[in-house]
């Protein structure tokens, strides 16, 4: 049908149909406003058609960017004035809050053109969830009795309804085709047109969901509150349960009789007593699905606003008393943390309660303890200060046995502390006896012991010791050469601002002396006299060389030397 025929025909039309959308998009470039999405690609169908994901208010098709990267064409079935404000506030809140089960999406006013009338109408275009939808998910699973596969879906069902309630968010239409289940096994929630945030808290709902996930209560008048998705979330954790349980039931209520969803029908719910399903789960051989059961179908009787959370559900009581009876602490609050809100646990529980919890918390703290490494170093030995519970540990024989590793790693961090002390007061001027106290500061650490500011220690072991050198030698005055060497080596080791000016004068001189002192040393022994007698009256500096004790070898020899010049040759030498 081409554009104009489709046109001619939706004259009169208020909205238009979903194969009016599905004809413009198999040309993006017509069918969107955005210049970005008109270079996009809609996936096709076997047929060459756009290829549509049929959802209760709305179609979905897939886009692939210019990028390679899918997302998600969310066109809508039918026109409701709210819409815009409704998403506008979603998005507004979501923005810095939005839990890893929602997915980014961004409502679009007038951007995709219908080729009913050619007019401009909403869209949403929203992240690309790879996976399953819930329903084939468990489908699959249960069709291999892969019981492990659906408890874990189970137990991640409860995360999720924990983690939409933290953020104050409700979906407002949890059932089978809105949960996706990725490649990972992660699930995420699509289509947020009954969503509430707490800006939207008592406004009418647009869409009531569908059975038998939504409470027989609910209607076009129920408004919109943190509480709309209690009831389905207990009816799609239930089914997961009881299925984890029972993977043959899927066979029985679903797949045989053409079902298209989760176990439940809201015949059951009407009426319990000739219910099958009702009768099989309370048959369960898992006892909180029979417990989780009988609670659900009372809920369905009772009104709306007493159904509770899905988390006040997930794990009874009456399991945890048992578990805490049975000394069995790790489940019991394993348990305990899945359901959270413990202000409700019955009084002659509590006491137990704690109990486990401290149990539980002495064990993990313990073997946070004993993980750390044994070898000794700043690193570890903080880990082990911090790791040290004295509430916990206080009666516990195993820490008892660890005081005096404890109060070794005290000792070191006490030292290390110091250290950074020390080292934050050279930060502004480095002094030799700031230097001396960083050096003394470790010297009490044991052989090998790794810490972080070694390679400043170090630099402050080389000027302490590269000043005591220079120091020896300028006091011995034994070599001049050797007073240079060592004050190079202070100079390398940047310690410039230790030295005094009284030193800087004397290494001078020994610089001027060492070049002399060095031709003298090379005059060879055994050259003729005459020879040798020039070469050290050549090499001689008096000025130089007065009062240097390791010129005085050559001081004698020189003033021989010299005389024997003056009575040869009446050619005086240096003074």
């Amino acid at each position: 049908m081409d554009f104009m025929v489709c046109l001619k025909y939706a004259k009169g039309m208020s909205w238009p149909l979903a194969s009016h959308f599905s004809t413009m998009l198999q040309n993006p470039r017509v069918a969107f406003r955005d210049p970005g999405l008109q270079q996009c690609n809609v996936e096709m169908d076997e047929r060459w058609q756009p290829r549509p994901w049929a959802g209760t208010h709305a179609v979905v098709y897939k886009g692939i960017g210019t990028d390679g990267k899918p997302f998600a064409i969310r066109v809508f079935n039918t026109e409701l004035p709210e819409r815009r404000e409704r998403y506008r506030q979603i998005g507004a809140y979501l923005k810095d809050r939005r839990p890893k089960c929602l997915v980014e999406f961004e409502y679009r006013d007038r951007s995709i053109r219908s080729a009913g009338d050619g007019k401009w109408y909403p869209m949403i275009v929203m992240e690309w969830v790879s996976g399953n939808t819930l329903f084939n998910w468990v489908r699959d699973q249960c069709l291999r009795e892969n019981k492990a596969a659906i408890a874990v879906a189970a137990r991640r069902w409860v995360e999720l309804v924990r983690e939409l309630a933290e953020a104050s968010i409700a979906h407002g239409d949890l059932q089978h085709a809105n949960v996706m289940v990725t490649e990972a096994g992660e699930l995420k929630l699509v289509d947020y047109d009954c969503m509430c945030v707490p800006a939207l808290v008592g406004q009418r709902n647009l869409e009531i969901g569908i059975e038998p996930y939504r409470h027989p209560e609910r209607d076009e008048d129920t408004l919109l509150s943190m509480d709309m998705d209690n009831f389905s979330a207990i009816v799609i954790y239930v089914a997961l349960r009881a299925l984890a349980a029972e993977p043959q039931l899927w066979h029985a209520y679903v797949e045989l009789p053409c079902y298209d969803k989760l176990l439940f029908r809201t015949e059951d719910f009407h009426d319990p007593a000739v219910s099958a399903l009702h009768a099989e789960l309370m048959k369960s051989p898992d006892v909180e699905v029979r417990e989780l059961t009988e609670r659900l179908f009372s809920l369905a009787r009772d009104s709306i606003n007493r159904v509770p959370p899905l988390v006040h559900l997930a794990d009874s009581f009456a399991k945890v008393e048992q578990l805490l009876k049975q000394q069995q602490w790790e489940q019991a609050v394993a348990m305990l943390n899945r359901r959270g809100h413990l202000r409700d646990a019955p009084k002659h529980l509590q006491l137990l309660i704690q109990q486990a919890y401290e149990h539980v918390c002495r064990k993990q703290a313990w073997e946070a303890y004993c993980n750390i490494p044994a070898k000794t170093g700043e690193q570890n030995d903080r880990k082990l200060v911090d790791a040290w519970n004295e509430v916990l540990f206080a009666d516990y024989e195993p820490a008892r046995q660890q005081h005096a590793r404890l109060e070794e790693a005290k000792r070191h961090v006490t030292l290390m502390d110091r250290l950074t002390h020390l080292v934050q007061q050279s930060q502004k001027t480095i002094t030799l006896d700031g230097e001396q106290r960083i050096v003394e500061a470790v010297s009490k650490l044991p052989q090998g012991y790794q810490y972080a500011m070694q390679g400043r220690v170090e630099d402050a072991r080389r000027r302490v010791a590269a000043v005591a050198r220079l120091e020896k030698l300028l006091e011995e005055s034994s070599s001049e050469a050797a007073i240079v060497a060592a004050w190079r080596t202070a100079i390398e080791a940047k310690c410039e601002s230790l030295l005094s000016d009284q030193w800087c004068s004397r290494v001078e001189l020994s610089r001027r002396r060492a070049p002399v002192l060095k031709a003298l040393y090379d005059i060879p022994d055994e050259l003729p006299r005459d020879e040798r007698d020039r070469r050290l009256i050549d090499a001689w500096q008096e000025n130089l060389l007065c009062g240097c004790r390791e010129a005085d070898r050559w001081r004698s020899e020189y003033k021989a030397a010299k005389g024997r010049m003056d009575r040869g040759s009446g050619i005086g030498g240096r003074e």
